[in-house]
């Protein structure tokens, strides 16, 4: 058997059907072997970024996804979607072909050999949880099997084959060949103890919170927690990857944590005397403010180096997934909690300040520009429950996680690396996942559109029913409002300054895609029905002004004093 037909036949016997493929010449035996089986699917992009982006989602979709890419520019144009399934921990395989090894450099001083022949071993070792070029034939299963588990095993993430052209072509007994060993699991004995010492302590706080983030998701455990937190009524926060486990309107929901979070959360998390983290790193955009300082921290992360974190003093460390961490917990405990008065509270702070419309005085709203706040709070009642909702990175993300009231809504978005530019080739692999009947919907800004334009014409092409909403600023808006608060003045982030803005309109008209727009607060609701339920991929241009500001906690006043930060 050819090692390309071993590699091929090793993923589908995992429950692979879809493949995310770029052509080139050191990549063409795998992805013959791809097209010639018709079980099997692939999905081939206009750019390697684009490709590790949709692998990166269809991930986080499924479960898993595999990438398949050729070398030298082929392999390095992957790096920012290899990126953001590390920082975000989404489990994946990618497989960069290289030249064949009679063109590999012998000597790593020698800059280069064959023709696009690039070190990729070297490049994303810091970025992938297990990186590897393949020496010999005989190495593929053992190398095939270690990579696929340490991608899921503990903390997830993706990793990485680098297979040499000869190899791929050669000839191999897959009977006779190396397996992987799989390691023994260890009983977590330490780790059960701090779990049970959790439970015979609990009661000892009045004012306890749960505090969840993109663990809960990648480890399939939402449902587990929200009925775990009905029975023992504790409310709780989230992180912006783990806002769409429940339903804004969830009593105990406060909302989510950090500079550009909920308020509600935010006290919540001042006032708590007890906080329990569970799959939540303590990054310092959540940290916001004197975060917690009344209370005990108590963190369960499947990371240890994550609970030694220098950002934050954790009280009680628990180094273990978190469906191990359900399995040892003791509900019984949880609903002995009697805390009546911290729930008043907690719902109390949830009706005066989770709610961003104070906002909408200060946003900045004409006859040819959109209130932000006002249109996600506006299209909350009209987005179905169903959708996926791809948000880009650019000052529409915050507006969008402060003013999006979820109703069921699966919702995907880069937090970790914060790359700009994934969402539209996101939405693409999104039609392709487990969830493809679900609509999909894109918020990116006219900055992000550009970055990943040339999907455009797959999704014109294919009539993709994707649907983009264009947070049209006319600028980099987070850049430009920082820089000029910064240094009042500004340089490549707006037309005067050197950053041209798309014509949106053109632009549609250019890819053969429907274009609605929207400027005034009257019709975003009649439009945004229309965009919405147009058959086929169409582009919505929201107008906004680029005076407008995301919402940073720090510079929200309320009336009342008592619970300013």
């Amino acid at each position: 058997m050819q090692v390309s037909k071993y590699i091929i036949d090793f993923f589908k016997n995992k429950g692979i059907k879809n493949f995310y493929v770029f052509q080139g010449g050191v990549i063409m035996n795998l992805i013959n072997e791809i097209g010639s089986d018709k079980s099997l699917k692939y999905v081939s992009p206009y750019h390697e970024q684009s490709l590790s982006m949709q692998v990166d989602t269809a991930a986080r979709i499924d479960g898993y996804a595999v990438g398949l890419v050729t070398s030298g520019p082929g392999a390095t144009n992957i790096l920012t979607g290899v990126c953001s399934a590390y920082y975000d921990s989404i489990p994946c395989f990618f497989i960069t072909g290289q030249v064949g090894q009679i063109h590999l450099k012998k000597n790593k001083s020698y800059r280069q050999y064959g023709f696009q022949e690039t070190d990729v071993e070297s490049i994303f070792k810091s970025v992938t949880k297990y990186c590897k070029q393949i020496k010999k034939p005989d190495e593929i299963k053992f190398e095939l099997e270690k990579a696929y588990f340490l991608s899921k095993d503990k903390r997830p993430g993706p990793v990485l084959l680098d297979i040499p052209f000869n190899i791929q072509r050669a000839e191999i007994n897959q009977n006779s060949i190396r397996k992987f060993i799989y390691p023994k699991k260890n009983s977590p004995t330490s780790e059960i103890k701090k779990v049970k010492f959790l439970n015979n302590n609990l009661f000892k706080f009045k004012k306890p919170l749960f505090l969840i983030g993109g663990g809960i998701k990648n480890q399939n455990q939402s449902s587990r927690f929200l009925s775990m937190i009905k029975k023992a009524k504790i409310p709780f926060a989230t992180t912006w990857m783990s806002q769409d486990v429940v339903k804004y309107s969830n009593s105990l929901y406060l909302g989510s944590i950090g500079k550009n979070g909920h308020r509600s959360a935010n006290f919540a998390c001042t006032e708590a005397d007890l906080i329990i983290s569970l799959g939540q790193r303590f990054a310092v955009k959540n940290i916001f403010g004197k975060f917690a300082n009344k209370a005990k921290i108590f963190s369960i992360d499947i990371d240890k180096q994550e609970l030694n974190t220098p950002i934050r003093k954790i009280n009680l460390k628990i180094n273990l997934d978190i469906k191990s961490f359900f399995d040892f917990l003791n509900f019984t405990s949880l609903k002995n909690i009697k805390n009546k008065d911290w729930n008043n509270r907690t719902s109390f702070l949830k009706k005066n300040y989770f709610d961003f419309s104070i906002l909408s005085k200060k946003s900045i709203a004409n006859k040819k520009s959109i209130n932000p706040f006002s249109f996600f709070k506006i299209i909350s009642d009209i987005v179905s429950k169903n959708s996926i909702l791809h948000v880009d990175i650019g000052a529409h993300q915050t507006w969008f996680f402060q003013s999006f009231l979820q109703t069921g809504q699966k919702i995907i978005s880069h937090c970790g690396h914060g790359a700009m530019g994934h969402a539209v080739s996101a939405s693409i692999a999104s039609c392709y996942s487990k969830l493809k009947s679900k609509q999909n919907i894109v918020f990116i800004g006219d900055g992000g559109l550009m970055m990943n334009i040339q999907e455009l014409n797959y999704i014109s092409s294919k009539k993709l029913p994707i649907k983009i909403v264009v947070m049209n600023n006319k600028s980099l808006g987070n850049t430009f409002l920082g820089t000029m608060k910064a240094f009042n003045k500004t340089f490549a982030n707006d037309e005067q300054t050197g950053f041209m803005a798309p014509n949106v309109k053109k632009l549609s008209l250019g890819f053969n895609i429907k274009y609605f727009k929207i400027n005034e607060e009257k019709f975003i609701k009649n439009e945004f029905k229309k965009f919405k339920n147009f058959k086929g991929p169409a582009i919505l241009n929201v107008e906004i002004s680029k005076f407008q500001p995301v919402a940073e906690l720090h510079e929200i006043k309320s009336k009342k004093k008592k619970l300013i930060i």
